[in-house]
């Protein structure tokens, strides 16, 4: 059974060959394609995740100013 495709003439198996090879390298580009679709996304969710970082940050930043009283103390100078 395992050799049932010796059997077959030469230019027939070659043939098949050839048919494995090109769907092999229709996937190979669709799974390249699929790569850079998903770099691309995961540049797109590290970037939203270094904006809720820093708003983050400006957040605690403003907290932790209010609860020293440094913006009470800048609305007293004005600024």
């Amino acid at each position: 059974m395992e050799n049932e495709h010796l059997d077959k003439p030469l230019d027939h198996r070659v043939l098949r060959l050839e048919y494995i090879i090109q769907d092999h390298d229709e996937e190979l580009k669709e799974l390249k394609d699929n790569s850079e679709d998903l770099r691309e996304a995961l540049n797109k969710i590290e970037l939203n995740l270094k904006q809720i970082k820093w708003f983050a940050m400006g957040a605690s930043a403003l907290y932790f100013a209010d609860s020293f009283g440094l913006t009470a103390m800048l609305k007293i100078l004005g600024a």
